[in-house]
């Protein structure tokens, strides 16, 4: 287990995490707001079951838990301040240091990304359409309306994902490594298994954030 500087992780806002209070096991998802440099971090307050948000006191300590490119990360944290205007969130005390474990497998996530589909292989054939349904940061089950390709052929997807407000459009270099004969969704014709050749940087960041979120929301396969 590493330990690393908060500002290093450059994290999105948005980002789901964990609150995690100590000496309670059960953990609350929260979702990042942003950070005052060296002072605070600012989650929103957990909301619990029948829609009350989680009671917390000043100065009560927490562990905050959450993914990061590729690691799983934990800091220990007290409440510093509790706010309810123009939403309930908390400052949390700034974390010395991190720690940080690498996820040795790339982690899959239950989703339903709807996409376009280009086939670069077959430049004829005509635009389809369809949704991801298992994705994870390397690759992902696509099931399509009709047919798209081969095994081998390379595919141009693009879709939108969002995590917490922000919604952007990611486009996906991908190569088919398997057509599949089941199907999650009921309007599906085609299932293809499918890895990852290119993912710009700003997208990567973008896929990365949502596979944490749906980590953090329990979607993981």
């Amino acid at each position: 287990m590493a330990s690393v500087d908060y500002p290093s992780l450059r994290l999105p806002v948005g980002l789901g995490m964990k609150l995690e209070i100590a000496g309670d096991e059960k953990r609350y998802n929260c979702q990042l707001i942003g950070h005052i440099q060296g002072r605070s971090v600012l989650v929103t307050t957990p909301v619990v079951g029948d829609g009350r948000h989680l009671l917390v006191r000043k100065e009560q300590p927490v562990i905050l838990r959450f993914f990061a490119n590729k690691n799983a990360c934990a800091f220990r944290t007290q409440v510093q301040h509790l706010c309810s205007i123009p939403t309930a969130y908390l400052h949390l005390t700034w974390p010395n240091r991190v720690e940080a474990g690498e996820i040795r497998k790339a982690e899959r996530v239950l989703a339903n990304v709807q996409v376009s589909v280009v086939n670069q292989s077959q430049p004829g054939q005509e635009r389809a359409f369809g949704a991801i349904v298992d994705l994870s940061t390397t690759g992902a089950r696509l099931e399509t309306l009709q047919p798209c390709g081969e095994t081998g052929d390379t595919l141009l997807l693009t879709g939108k994902v969002t995590v917490g407000h922000v919604t952007r459009v990611i486009t996906i270099e991908s190569r088919i490594r398997a057509e599949l004969d089941k199907f999650e969704l009921s309007n599906s014709m085609a299932a293809y298994g499918i890895e990852f050749n290119f993912v710009s940087d700003m997208d990567f960041l973008a896929l990365q954030a949502f596979v944490n979120a749906q980590i953090a929301r329990g979607a993981d396969r």
